[in-house]
This record gives C-alpha cells, sequence and structure tokens, in this order.
C-alpha cells in the first residue's frame, strides 16, 4: 500500500458503466483503481499496478472470471473478489476452487462491497491468531514433519527425497495450513474454522467449507504428501495429522 491510498486495487469488468460507478465510489473512499474492459492484460497490470487486492467479473467476453483466476493464481497470491450477476451455488464453488478470496453477486449495495473489500484486505494484512508462535520451528516458519510454513513468505514446502517442493499460498490458503498446522492432532469443528477464516461467518455457505479443505488436499498432494492428512471426523469437523 502507498501513503495515500488505503489500498489500490484492480478492477476486470466489461461493463463501462459499473467500472465508472465503482471507480469513483472507491476513489471517494480513499481507495486507489485502476479498471480493465477484459482480463487479457490482467496478470501483466498486476505486475505493473501491484494492486492490494483484484476485483474481478466472472461474465466478460473471451476468457471469462475463472480462467483469468486461474491465470492469475500461476504467478500471484493477490486477494481477490469476484463478482457475478448469476449468483448461483456452482459459481461460487468454482470461485473459490480457483483460490478465490470472497464471492459477491450482482447487483450488491456499494456499502456491502465495500465491507467485503476491507474485511479481505483485513485478513490479507492480519498476523493469523492461533497457539502457535509465528517463530515455531525458527525463521518465522511451523514445522510439522517434512512439511514447512513460511509465515511470512505464506509459502507451503515439503522436503522429499533430497529435492525440496514449494508452494506460494493465497491467503485463505495460508490460514487454513496455519490453522492446521498449529493446532495438529486436534478436532476443529466447521464453525471454529469457518469464524477463524471470515469475519462474517453468516456470509459463508456451508458447502464452502468442502471447497477449502478440498484445496488443502490437493496443495499435499501437489507437495507429494498423503491428501489424507486432513482428516474427517463425522459429526465433529477435521483433524489435521501430523505428517510423519
Amino acid at each position: 500500500m502507498n501513503e495515500t491510498h488505503e489500498a489500490k486495487i484492480l478492477l476486470v469488468d466489461d461493463s463501462v458503466r459499473l467500472r465508472s460507478r465503482l471507480e469513483d465510489f472507491l476513489e471517494s473512499h480513499n481507495f486507489g483503481v485502476k479498471c480493465l474492459p477484459d482480463g487479457r492484460d490482467a496478470k501483466d497490470a498486476i505486475a505493473e499496478y501491484r494492486p492490494d487486492l483484484l476485483l474481478l467479473d466472472i461474465m466478460m467476453p473471451g476468457r471469462d472470471g475463472f480462467e483469468v483466476l486461474r491465470s492469475v493464481r500461476e504467478s500471484f497470491s493477490v486477494p481477490v473478489i469476484m463478482l457475478t450477476a448469476c449468483n448461483n451455488k456452482t459459481d461460487r464453488v468454482r470461485g473459490l476452487d480457483h483460490g478465490a478470496d470472497d464471492f459477491l453477486g450482482k447487483p450488491f449495495h456499494l456499502g456491502e462491497l465495500l465491507a467485503r473489500i476491507r474485511a479481505v484486505l483485513r485478513r490479507s494484512k492480519a498476523a493469523p491468531a492461533g497457539p502457535a508462535e509465528a517463530g515455531e520451528g525458527g525463521g518465522g516458519e511451523i514445522v510439522r514433519g517434512p512439511l514447512r510454513l513460511n509465515v511470512g513468505r505464506q509459502r507451503l514446502s515439503a522436503e522429499q527425497k533430497n529435492r525440496s517442493l514449494k508452494k506460494n499460498l493465497t491467503n485463505l490458503e495460508f490460514r487454513l495450513f496455519y490453522l492446521f498446522m498449529s493446532r495438529a492432532d486436534e478436532i476443529l469443528s466447521r464453525d471454529e474454522i469457518l469464524e477463524y477464516l471470515f469475519e462474517n461467518r453468516e456470509s459463508v455457505e456451508g458447502q464452502s467449507l468442502r471447497v477449502y479443505i478440498n484445496r488443502v488436499r490437493k496443495i499435499l498432494s501437489e507437495l507429494e504428501l498423503d491428501p489424507g492428512s486432513v482428516v474427517t471426523v463425522w459429526g465433529s469437523g477435521y483433524l489435521f495429522r501430523i505428517i510423519s
């Protein structure tokens, strides 16, 4: 963030009217705003503008928001709020599975958008709250077997057969791994996990948690670790087993 703006936002939406409306509104609340009419140049704009948050429309000509998000996540962990006129559960699950941090259906109240933006920004800046100390394991790391979570860089790594596999995490992925690794071998209820991840627990649908858990398991697989380390405890919640 710079010294004059609360945060810098990159807005990608094909509606000229909405872009103009949101740009005026956000600038009136001390946000710096850069707008794009589609997602073709989104990665270049992120690299140049270095936004603190990306507002990304789903329904756009050419590359839709899901394709853009998938491309962005290959290189950047910038927080993303997806905007959609459909506002159905399938879109929400798909967006979250691609690495979105939040999801807002159109039409929306500008006050709600502002609240969502500030909540996501607070989560992205805040140090995780949990029983483990940031310095656990040395160097700002939490260590569980071959798995290492670098707290400062939001990076997960695993030592495998004399080589190190690394994965840069989105904000939500980082907070999930921080929670699970801090409280390994402890059953965490569904409500407890969602309350840790979100300020407004009521705005999150129950099925979203399964998407987040699947993302954790997928990342473990990418690091060649057992995705079954995240155990579903039926009727209770989830447990992260210490990886041996």
